[in-house]
């Protein structure tokens, strides 16, 4: 069996159903079950030994707690099975109330997820059933609405409680876990764009950057070059062409300066 049967979590009608099943499985429901005759052709012995099996199979799957509480040395499997009923079904009336209590108010917003909200729902319900106070698929599934906040479920929730007749819980479940898992895809999705947008914008960010330090160099360069330019057409002279333009002169008045003067020389003898 998968579940161990505790007095706290109170999961007796499932341990009930599970420990049935293997009984019938194994031919040895009349162990536990008084309205089931003793196979004739076994005989004392064999008897003894498959109830000895069944008792096993009941301490096994029980907690400590309630193996110390029931356990009796000689006792019958049928004897073990009917303190544990007793112990089960005893103060129904009080057991009904805090139980009815935690069902009316069992929310959504006390649980990590819809699975784990349902499912408690579930669990009170059959706790419920357990000391004769069964309650209907219609309460289920309206406590089930009733327990979620108001916002993102309400669409759905309107749904379910309009339709005619009243869908069964699983069906109810089955719906709000849909929704859930929609949900949550398209917020996972919208974080992605949003990812997406930022590295983007980052991306475009860095390549620009250094185009706008290059145009500021630029700028920066260009306005010492055109400076350098002004300066040097205010302040240069024409040095090379002007002392040029003085060196032929000295040498043409030099030049014509020598013939006159030999002229002259020439002349003085006469």
């Amino acid at each position: 069996m998968s579940i161990t049967l505790d007095h706290e979590e109170a999961q007796y009608a499932t341990w009930v159903e599970l420990f049935q099943i293997q009984a019938c499985a194994f031919n040895v429901l009349d162990h536990i079950d008084t309205t089931v005759s003793h196979p004739t052709e076994i005989d004392d012995a064999t008897w003894k030994r498959l109830d000895a099996i069944v008792k096993q199979w009941i301490y096994g799957t029980i907690s400590k707690d309630l193996v110390h509480i029931i356990m009796k040395l000689s006792a019958t499997a049928q004897e073990l099975w009917t303190w544990l009923e007793e112990l089960f079904h005893d103060n129904k009336h009080t057991r009904a109330v805090y139980l009815e209590e935690q069902f009316t108010n069992t929310k959504l917003e006390h649980y990590a997820n819809m699975f784990d909200y349902c499912k408690q729902i579930k669990f009170l319900a059959d706790q419920l059933a357990n000391v004769d106070c069964s309650v209907s698929n219609q309460k289920m599934v309206m406590q089930l609405i009733a327990g979620i906040t108001k916002g993102k479920y309400d669409t759905v929730a309107a749904n379910i409680s309009q339709t005619k007749p009243t869908p069964s819980f699983n069906k109810a479940r089955s719906i709000f876990l849909l929704e859930e898992t929609r949900q949550k895809k398209q917020k996972e999705s919208s974080q992605h764009v949003l990812v997406a947008q930022s590295s983007q914008t980052q991306s475009i960010s860095a390549v620009s950057q250094p185009n706008h330090q290059q145009a500021a160099a630029d700028q920066r360069d260009g306005g010492a070059n055109r400076g350098r330019g002004r300066g040097d057409g205010i302040n240069s002279k024409p040095k090379g062409r002007g002392k040029g333009r003085g060196n032929n002169n000295s040498q043409q008045q030099h030049q014509q300066s020598g013939p006159r003067w030999q002229a002259q020389n020439q002349q003085a003898p006469q």
